[in-house]
């Protein structure tokens, strides 16, 4: 095999994005507090498509009607996620060969659909969503605490957004 040799007749060589000397966006670090304002509104500006995104594509699935200005607040008692996990089982079941589906929990997913938003109850039906999500497999960095997503909720939006 030969080994290739890239030539650049330019005047200056091209920077690759990763470069140190290629410019960036944002204030830098020179102004921490500016930094901290323009990271914020960064962030922001990402999470509310995946917000929207993540609405749209849960409404379709279970039925019911979300918004993504009141997406996490909907998620927040974990009875949504209990309801995705009762809608991917039904969907498994009606594609896939039964004798494939040994390994696969089907059970119903212990659910509080009465669970006050920040409670115990919500927490654990958050809690039993993220076990049935390992016990199919999702790797761990998918997954978030039961109890971050009372208190961020964006850590789910993050997460999920691969859907």
């Amino acid at each position: 095999m030969q080994n290739m040799v890239q030539v650049w007749f330019g005047d200056d060589p091209p920077l690759s994005p990763r470069s140190p000397l290629t410019p960036r966006h944002g204030p830098g670090l020179t102004d921490v507090l500016l930094y901290d304002q323009w990271i914020s509104v960064r962030h922001e500006a990402t999470l509310v498509p995946m917000q929207e995104d993540i609405s749209i594509w849960l409404s379709g699935l279970l039925g019911v009607t979300l918004t993504a200005e009141h997406l996490l607040e909907e998620l927040d008692n974990g009875v949504l996620l209990c309801m995705l996990t009762e809608v991917i089982q039904n969907a498994v079941k009606n594609c896939c060969d039964p004798s494939d589906l040994r390994d696969f929990p089907l059970r119903k997913v212990p659910c509080k659909k009465d669970a006050p938003s920040g409670s115990f109850f919500a927490r654990d039906n958050t809690a039993n969503f993220l076990n049935w999500c390992r016990r199919i497999g999702v790797d761990e960095t998918y997954l978030f605490e039961s109890e971050g997503l009372g208190q961020t909720g964006q850590t789910l939006c993050q997460r999920i957004n691969g859907h």
